[in-house]
């Protein structure tokens, strides 16, 4: 799953939100406030 990997990346701090492709953008977002 994509949103996933972008997650995982977000979290390790190789990736920022602003670098999500928009498609994917709001999936990552609730990902990340799920697991927070």
């Amino acid at each position: 799953m994509v949103a996933k990997v972008y997650c995982d990346l977000i979290k390790k701090d190789l990736k920022t939100i602003d670098d999500v492709p928009l498609r994917w953008k709001a999936e990552v977002q609730a990902l990340i406030n799920f697991e927070a």
